[in-house]
Parts: C-alpha cells; sequence; structure tokens
C-alpha cells in the first residue's frame, strides 16, 4: 500500500541532497529496507527520480537518461500508448518505428501481426521483432549509440529517405505548447523531421508526463504531425493548440477508427 506521506518525504530529502540511500531511509521511517526499495521502484515508475546501487538519485532535467533506465519510467501508461497505436497497423503496411521505450512497446505489441514491413532505427526493437514475430524488418545503417542501442548519424538518414511509409511511430521528448515536439539530441531530430516527409501517416507517441517538458531541440511543429498517441487526455491548453494544427489525438476511450475518420486519413 502507498504511504503518500513518506513518498512526499522521500521526494523532500531527495530534492534537498540530490541523493538518498536505503539503509538512511529505512533508519529513518523505521521500515524495511524493502519497503523502501519498493517506494524508490513507485517515484523511479512516475519519473521523480533515478534508481542507483545503494539508492537513489534526482535525474538531470537537460539529459536524456538511458533506454534501460527510461523503460521503468510509467511502464503501465507506455502499454496503453503501445496498444492504442497498434489499432491503426493492420497486415501488409510499411512502418518506420525509431527509437524510445514507447516504440518498443509498441514493437512487442506488433509481434501478433506477420506481415508487415519494419524499418527501425532501433537494434532493441529489431531484435525483438526479429525472434518473437514472421513480420520483415530492415535494420537501418548508422553509428551505434550506446545510451539508447540507436543507428545515427548521415547514413540513418540518407536510408529512410529511400522508402515511404504506411505510418512513422516516433517518439519524442518534450511537448512544449510554444516550441511544438522537441528532443533531447539533434540526431533523433533530424530523423523525426525526415520520416514526416516520408510517411502517409505521422504519429508521435507521447506519455502524459511528456507534455508541459521543455527541452534542448526544436524537433516539429505540432503542424508537422499527423496524429499524436497518449495515454490520458492532454491538458486543455494543448488540446485546442494541437487540434488547431490539425493534429488527431488518440488515447484510451477515442477509438483509432474514429481517430481515423475524422484525420481523413
Amino acid at each position: 500500500m502507498i504511504n503518500q506521506p513518506r513518498l512526499d518525504e522521500i521526494k523532500r530529502v531527495l530534492g534537498s541532497e540530490k541523493r538518498v540511500r536505503v539503509t538512511e531511509l529505512a533508519q529513518r521511517f523505521v521500515v524495511s529496507e524493502e519497503t523502501i526499495r519498493r517506494d524508490l521502484k513507485y517515484l523511479e515508475e512516475q519519473g521523480v527520480l533515478r534508481r542507483v546501487h545503494g539508492g537513489a538519485i534526482l535525474p538531470v532535467p537537460s539529459e536524456e537518461q538511458p533506454l534501460q533506465i527510461r523503460s521503468r519510467i510509467k511502464p503501465r501508461a507506455k502499454v496503453r500508448i503501445a496498444q492504442q497505436a497498434s489499432d491503426l497497423v493492420e497486415e501488409g503496411m510499411a512502418l518506420f518505428l525509431d527509437t524510445g521505450t514507447s516504440t518498443l512497446a509498441l514493437a512487442q505489441q506488433l509481434t501478433s501481426f506477420s506481415r508487415l514491413k519494419v524499418f527501425t532505427n532501433s537494434l532493441d526493437i529489431a531484435g525483438l521483432l526479429t525472434q518473437q514475430s514472421d513480420n520483415a524488418v530492415t535494420l537501418v545503417p548508422g553509428r551505434v549509440r550506446r545510451n539508447d542501442n540507436a543507428l545515427t548519424g548521415p547514413h540513418a538518414l540518407a536510408f529512410a529517405r529511400q522508402f515511404h511509409y504506411d505510418i512513422a511511430f516516433m517518439g519524442i521528448g518534450a511537448v512544449d505548447a510554444e516550441h511544438g515536439f522537441m528532443d533531447y539530441e539533434e540526431p533523433e531530430a533530424l530523423l523525426r523531421r525526415v520520416l514526416t516527409q516520408h510517411c502517409r501517416r505521422s504519429v508521435i507517441l507521447a506519455d502524459a508526463g511528456k507534455f508541459g517538458l521543455r527541452t534542448f531541440v526544436n524537433t516539429l511543429p505540432f503542424s508537422a504531425v499527423n496524429t499524436l498517441v497518449t495515454n490520458a487526455p492532454p491538458p486543455p491548453n494543448f488540446v485546442e493548440s494541437l487540434e488547431k494544427a490539425h493534429v488527431t489525438i488518440l488515447h484510451p476511450g477515442v477509438a483509432a477508427d474514429d481517430a481515423i475518420r475524422l484525420s481523413g486519413l
């Protein structure tokens, strides 16, 4: 059972000291170390902290965390997004999935298909779909980025430009009301700009925690994207801006068929 006062105090201590240790927190609250580990796991899933050996630290806002760490944040939200996004897919489609935890969750949903043509710059997505499905998988060339097993660089961009995809599914670092879709680094921003020009339908996957964040790179204006898939209705000011840019918003409670009909795609 969640003990909210204890969680709030852990967050206060972490904000003050930048790092907390399991043993010290267990002594402070007179609970077991296993209880504290569960608390830290819960807070990590909310994106509040990053677990490390023996405790936890504050994430650095200006830096994107490694894929292995990000995959532990809001896992249920990512599954809901992936399930919603998979409703847009039909057998025989050509898809591009770029690197990210939400697109990796989508890849897991796509293992139920068998006749897709999937292009990706993610070693993890390529491996998952190759091992767990009969879909045709093409891995984009490039330099491997160890932080997230992404293939990046000019070779990846040139290769992606050779094809036209039915749907390009893309993750994103942040969704800002003023600047639109934003990223932490330039390579993924460059690829996402290419993909929006080479697909019939461009789809951004973003959990609710991305709204209101502002990162380093201006990737795309809202108007460059057809569809946004998220796990909850966005804040009203974002809905207004997205609808003004003719972006279809898809989240649990909105049927994919209705979204396709409304978008005219």
